[in-house]
Parts: structure tokens; C-alpha cells; sequence
């Protein structure tokens, strides 16, 4: 104990110098938990935007469905309601959301587009998915079998399209005949993703099953569950449930289904990796200077230690408690300084441009990321520790006599 109070009284003692240190180790914790809060709310948010963008939390396919796309003769899932029946009983899952989907031409007469055809079960998909909020004009779908279709603005812009108007759908069946059927266009959706918004178009179940001759069966469906984590956990634990139901399935969890996000992630723990290398790098030659600086005027003080029976390991002890103590305290300044910066930079209502493959800008928010905050401290104490190590060790070495007489 009386070693910590030495240490704590040496650091009061030259105050310049301390609060030299304490700035860098402050600046260095705060950019660390501010960076890592930034990260920790961009993988949040892209992920709920993943998962409600209508891919869910999981999904549920026949046999080699997640390397198919669209219906195929005789594919689909047989006996889809009885299915998501199965799911709604089991616990933490919050609705099963059945998906057709399908590509063909959409034509105004004069021209024809091709697109990517989603047919949906309208009300659930409004309540769980962000897709029908994100109208630009018109109305979501109202019912099982509306013969109706909500475009992508850049899918609308091609054609000319708006509410109102009658458009054709062309599709493939399951049968190989190519079937045509009149729609009227409801609503025009702006989709996050420009190259999904020039080719996105949604129709009621119903209609979508009368176009590719479905005859009831759905591609793939949608699990929403109530919470995020452990999706992969619940479907691998559904998957098993339902194949000794005796239904012929695979689930996937959204991670799996999600590749931007995979690369996204990756790239993001590189970037803020690299920068937390370099702050603690600048950190650890920053403070090592300072702290090799007082060992340096403090030779003849230690010197008269050492004269006095000291061990050079309580010379040591002394200069390692010195940089713990420094970087206690630089830690909390700097956490006390993260949480006020981050309070100003997310009611700053400031955006940020939008990431690559999206159209939007998005709101400027930092996470209070308490993982970030603990790899801080712990950066900091490694840092100072490290700094403080080889100028102590140097001030122990230093012989008797050469001490007392340093100028």
C-alpha cells in the first residue's frame, strides 16, 4: 500500500508531465470506445435491416432451395401451411411469413421489363418487414389474393409507371407454358439497394400462385423470431423438429444468407482493428517518452533509494505502479469523455452518406459498446505497463555511485 501512495504522490508532483500522459491516454481510450461504438451500431443496424429488409431471421427450404431461384417444376414446399403451423408452436418464434418467388417480363404494352417477383401474404409482411413502411407512393397490398403489384421506384421509372396503371406479368410456370396476367400497380416501394429497386416487384400469394401454377406450394419461408441472437442455433434445432415431423426440409440462418453483411463485417472489424493498432502504438511511444523522461530526472532521487537499502525491484515496482495509476485514470477521464462525445455526436442529427449498393443516408449514431470500453482500459493498462516498464528497469540497473552524482 505504501508503494501505491509513493507512486500516487509522484504523479501529483509533476503536473505538467501528468497531465501530458493523461491527455494522450484519454484522447487514445476515447477514440477506441468511440470507434468501437460506431462499429458496434452500423453491424446492429445493417443487421436489423438485413433481417426486416424481409430475409428474417431465418428461412425455411425444400431440399437444395437455397441454390435454386424461383420455382422450378415440381419444386416448392409441399404442404407449407402445415409447416408454418409447426413453427408458430414452437417457442421464440414470432410469425412464419410464406414467400413465392419468381422472375419474368412486366410489360405496359409498348415495352417489357424484366423483374424479380416476390408474391407475399400482405398483412403479416406489413406488420414484420420495413419494406411496406418504406412506400414513396400508393399503398402496400391488402389481401391473400388482391390482384394487384407494388413496383420498385427504379422498376416504375423504366416503365413509367404509377399507381393506377395496368401492367402485364409474363412468368414461366411450373409446367414450362409461359402464363400472362393483368395487374394493377398499388404502390411504388424505394428499396435500400439500387440494383434490387430496378427490378423488385411484389404481388399477393394468390396471384403469384395463379401465374406459375404454384398450385399452393411457396418457395421458401420466412421466420421471424423474437429475438436476434442465436438464430443459428434455432434453426438448426428447427430443421431437426421438422424432419422428424416428416417434413422434408432445410433452415438457414439469416448470417448464412446474407453475404453483403459477411464482407461488410469483415471489412469493418479490419478498418477499426488497424485503427486501434496505430492508437495504441502512438499511445505507447507517446507515454514512454514522458515516463523515460522523469526516470531521467529522477535518477538522483532514485540514486538516494538505492543508497538507502531499496531494492531495485521496489525501484521497479515503484515506476510499473506509477503507469497503472496513470492509466486507471486516464481510462475513466477518457470513458467519462466517449460518453459525452457520444451524447453530442447522436443528437447531432448529423448523416452520413450512403454505404456502397444503397441510395439512403443514414443517421450519425455511436453505441454505448461496453466491449469497446473494457478493450480500451485494457489497451491502456497493457500500453502504460510497457512504457513505464523499460524506463524502470533502466532506473534499477543505474549503479549507486552514477546515480548521486547525475546532473
Amino acid at each position: 500500500m505504501r508503494l501505491w501512495t509513493f507512486a500516487a504522490r509522484n504523479i501529483a508532483r509533476n503536473r505538467r508531465r501528468t497531465l501530458l500522459t493523461l491527455g494522450v491516454v484519454v484522447f487514445g481510450f476515447s477514440a477506441i470506445a468511440l470507434a468501437g461504438g460506431f462499429m458496434a451500431q452500423s453491424l446492429d443496424g445493417l443487421a436489423e435491416s438485413t433481417i426486416r429488409s424481409g430475409m428474417g431471421h431465418l428461412q425455411i427450404a425444400p431440399p437444395g432451395g437455397f441454390e435454386d431461384h424461383g420455382l422450378e417444376p415440381g419444386a416448392g414446399l409441399e404442404g407449407s401451411d402445415r409447416i408454418a403451423e409447426t413453427l408458430r408452436r414452437e417457442p421464440g418464434v414470432a410469425e412464419v411469413l410464406p414467400r413465392l418467388e419468381f422472375t419474368g417480363l412486366l410489360s405496359d404494352g409498348r415495352r417489357s421489363v424484366p423483374f424479380l417477383g416476390l408474391g407475399v401474404d400482405p398483412a403479416p409482411e406489413a406488420k414484420w418487414m420495413e419494406t411496406p413502411g418504406a412506400l414513396e407512393a400508393g399503398r402496400w397490398l391488402e389481401s391473400r389474393d388482391e390482384r394487384a403489384i407494388v413496383l420498385g421506384v427504379g422498376l416504375a421509372r423504366t416503365l413509367g409507371a404509377k399507381g393506377g396503371d395496368g401492367l402485364t406479368l409474363l412468368s414461366t410456370g411450373a409446367d414450362g407454358t409461359l402464363n400472362a396476367m393483368d395487374a394493377v400497380v398499388t404502390g411504388i416501394v424505394h428499396l435500400p439497394i439500387k440494383e434490387l429497386d430496378d427490378r423488385w416487384l411484389a404481388t399477393s400469394l394468390g396471384l403469384a400462385d395463379e401465374l406459375v401454377g404454384a398450385s399452393g406450394r411457396v418457395t421458401r419461408l420466412v421466420v421471424v423470431l423474437e429475438k436476434r441472437r442465436g438464430a443459428e442455433a434455432v434453426a438448426s434445432r428447427l430443421e431437426s423438429r421438422l424432419r422428424a415431423a416428416g417434413f422434408a426440409v432445410e433452415a438457414r440462418p439469416w448470417e448464412a444468407l446474407a453475404p453483403f453483411y459477411r464482407q461488410v463485417r469483415l471489412l469493418y472489424l479490419g478498418i477499426f482493428g488497424f485503427m486501434g493498432i496505430v492508437l495504441v502504438v502512438v499511445v505507447l511511444l507517446a507515454t514512454a517518452n514522458t515516463m523515460m523522461m522523469a526516470a531521467t530526472e529522477r535518477t538522483r532521487e532514485i540514486g538516494t533509494l538505492r543508497a538507502l537499502g531499496t531494492r531495485p525491484s521496489l525501484v521497479r515496482g515503484l515506476f510499473l505502479r506509477e503507469g497503472v495509476l496513470l492509466a486507471i485514470a486516464g481510462s475513466v477521464l477518457g470513458a467519462l469523455l466517449s460518453l459525452l462525445v457520444r451524447v453530442i455526436l447522436n443528437h447531432s442529427g448529423l448523416m452520413l452518406p450512403p454505404p456502397p449498393g444503397a441510395t439512403r443516408a443514414m443517421p450519425l449514431h455511436v453505441q454505448a459498446y461496453f466491449v469497446a470500453y473494457a478493450a480500451g482500459a485494457i489497451a491502456m493498462l497493457v500500453t502504460l505497463t510497457l512504457a513505464a516498464w523499460l524506463p524502470a528497469r533502466r532506473a534499477s540497473r543505474i549503479p549507486i555511485v552514477e546515480a548521486l552524482t547525475h546532473v
